[in-house]
This record gives C-alpha cells, structure tokens and sequence, in this order.
C-alpha cells in the first residue's frame, strides 16, 4: 500500500506541541509536596431532586402493589360489617389489637 508523503514535492507541515502547554495527563493528577500522595480531580455529582425522589417511591409501591394479591371484596364488606357493628370497640378486641402493636413496637 502506497501512502501520501506530500503534495508538489513539499512535505505536510507537522504540527509541534508548543512548551508551555501541559498534557491533560499531566494536569489531572499532581503530586503534593512531601507527602507522596496524588491530587485527586473532583468526581462529578448527581442531585435527585425531591419530586424525582417522590416520584420513584410511588413507582415502587405500584410495583409492589401489583405483586401483591388481588383486593378481595368479600374481605373488605366483612371489614365494613365489623365496623357498622361496632365490634373493634369491644374491650376483648381492643385488647388483642394493642397486644399486637406491642409487639412490633418491642
């Protein structure tokens, strides 16, 4: 394969890295003085905001929802009978509802 090496007999100017001008490995890391340790460049950030935040929190309890069971009717109008019956304000079940929230409280 034969390559270019000049156009009209004068050869391509090659381009000189002027002096003065350090390399970009050069100036990422520099050593401090004395202690043999590297200056770190700053690592970049990432800033969440709140409403990004409150967003992903809602996506992962749809997620969990969804992988929960299906709401079960038959439960909830049981629920709503003990409720208009006013059976939770029986002394025997109050009793068992706060023996339980001991329990996840200890």
């Amino acid at each position: 394969m034969v390559g270019i090496q000049s156009v009209g007999g004068i050869p391509e100017p090659v381009p000189e890295k002027p002096t003065k001008v350090k390399s970009d490995r050069d100036s990422s890391v520099k050593d401090v003085k004395g202690s043999g340790k590297a200056d770190i460049p700053k690592e970049d950030q990432v800033v969440i905001s709140s409403e990004a935040q409150a967003a992903a929190e809602l996506s992962r309890l749809i997620q969990v929802s969804k992988e929960q069971e299906a709401i079960r009717p038959e439960k909830i109008e049981e629920a709503r009978q003990h409720l208009e019956r006013e059976d939770y304000k029986k002394p025997e079940v109050v009793q068992k509802v706060a023996e339980k929230i001991l329990k996840i409280l200890r």
